[in-house]
């Protein structure tokens, strides 16, 4: 009988045993899940924020576009070459910095956030209910006036290029200090002007 009650005992050991290493491995694969849900849930949210930038930096680069349009109007709408002696006090016009024989240089940062309105060019764009501020200015290239490969239309015989440089920024100003420098964008171009 000593036998059969020890044996029981072994059982009810055993079965005690396993009850605890089975509820020790259903609380780590409750933890796993856990963690792997709230890992998901993380990238989730972390792309569909990293889409929603990428729309609006999509969209800040649209309304550069539209930006330059202004800039080419204000410049066509100028009678004859505009040069740096007669654009005083024209907000558009952009006077650079003289450099040392490279590139003209694009005006820096800085000057985008104290420009308006009295040195460049600004209108509000709304794109997607998204509204950015787009400001603009013209330089001349310092390239001579070219001529038109001996063609004429109605009296023009040469043109002049000028850079624009624009620049467009989200006007909301909910942003965090680091989020609001990743919704704008720049753009520089060449442009021809007929005389």
């Amino acid at each position: 009988m000593m036998l059969i009650a020890g044996s029981h005992t072994g059982i009810r050991e055993c079965a005690a045993r396993q009850r605890g290493v089975t509820l020790m491995l259903a609380i780590f694969a409750i933890l796993a899940l856990t963690f792997a849900v709230l890992g998901l849930v993380y990238f989730v949210r972390y792309g569909s924020e990293v889409a929603s930038n990428s729309a609006v930096h999509t969209e800040a680069i649209q309304a550069t576009d539209i930006g330059l349009e202004a800039a080419n109007t204000q410049l066509q709408l100028h009678s004859g070459f505009p040069e740096a002696s007669n654009m005083a006090g024209i907000q558009w016009w952009y006077n650079q910095a003289p450099t040392a024989l490279g590139p003209p240089q694009p005006p820096p940062v800085s000057f985008w956030a104290t420009c308006a309105p009295k040195s460049c060019g600004a209108t509000s764009i709304t794109i997607n209910g998204v509204t950015f501020n787009v400001e603009y200015v013209v330089a001349p290239s310092g390239l001579p006036a070219t001529v038109l490969n001996g063609t004429q239309k109605s009296g023009v015989t040469a043109y002049m290029t000028y850079l624009a440089y624009v620049n467009a920024q989200l006007s909301n100003q909910g942003l965090a200090a680091g989020e609001s420098h990743n919704m704008n964008a720049d753009i520089e171009a060449t442009l021809r002007k007929l005389g």
